[in-house]
């Protein structure tokens, strides 16, 4: 009879069990930012051939940079995050976060000043400011982080020859040129499995004439913040600021 009784109670528990809805397992949102370069309303493809505002024929062949402090004012999103074109195409960062927590988007184009100094051996191997990672992005030499890289060979002669001996170097960075920027009015596209995304882009024709300044790549091709330098590298991070948006 005890042996009876058991079985029945140990039936019981397992329909019990059985009928007892499992809960799902949360997804955790993540959030996906790309950077989509073009040309003004084409895509831009590295060592392909534009026209400069100027009429010069140009091949871009590196675009990278660093964002950092990316969020909503009140919460970070991105401590961190580097751009490098010709390595990861347009991946730029991917966090776990709630999308309607962020509908504006800001932070710095360039490194600040908290982490600009710091030692660049102490960051995990995955660390955008790991010097594994940041590799040709940190001056050893100076004084932290390399901000951003445009890399170009140009054709300043109109002369149906292609011969793009004239080359553009800008590597520019310092806490006294680091530019802020904000973005309001976000709209993340759902891409299923709680993933979403923001698409940005940025515009190297706008970046080569920004409507307030422009760059004579003929005169003006190269910066690596040495003393002198000033002025064009404050440019470089103006125009290129103002070359980021939404796609």
């Amino acid at each position: 009879m005890r042996t009876l009784l058991t079985f029945v109670l140990v039936a019981l528990t397992l329909v019990a069990c059985k009928d007892k809805p499992i809960d799902p397992v949360p997804l955790v949102e993540k959030l996906k930012v790309t950077v989509q370069p073009t040309f003004g309303t084409v895509d831009l493809q590295l060592d392909s051939t534009y026209i400069s505002p100027q009429g010069y024929n140009i091949q871009f062949t590196d675009l990278k940079f660093y964002a950092s402090e990316i969020g909503n004012g009140a919460t970070i999103l991105c401590r961190t995050a580097l751009f490098d074109f010709r390595t990861s195409g347009t991946d730029f960062f991917n966090k776990a976060g709630k999308h309607g927590d962020f509908s504006s988007l800001g932070g710095n184009v360039g490194i600040s000043t908290t982490y600009n100094h710091a030692d660049p051996t102490v960051y995990d191997v995955t660390d955008p400011l790991n010097i594994q990672v940041a590799n040709d992005m940190y001056w050893t030499w100076g004084s932290g982080y390399i901000f951003l890289k445009v890399e170009a060979r140009v054709d300043t002669i109109p002369d149906g020859i292609a011969n793009y001996d004239h080359f553009v170097t800008f590597h520019v960075g310092s806490d006294a040129i680091l530019q802020p920027f904000q973005f309001t009015g976000l709209t993340w596209t759902d891409l299923g499995s709680a993933q979403y995304h923001l698409p940005l882009k940025l515009d190297m024709l706008k970046f080569l004439d920004n409507g307030v300044q422009a760059f004579d790549l003929k005169t003006e091709f190269t910066s690596h913040n040495h003393v002198g330098q000033e002025a064009i590298s404050l440019k470089v991070m103006q125009n290129f600021k103002d070359a980021i948006g939404l796609y």
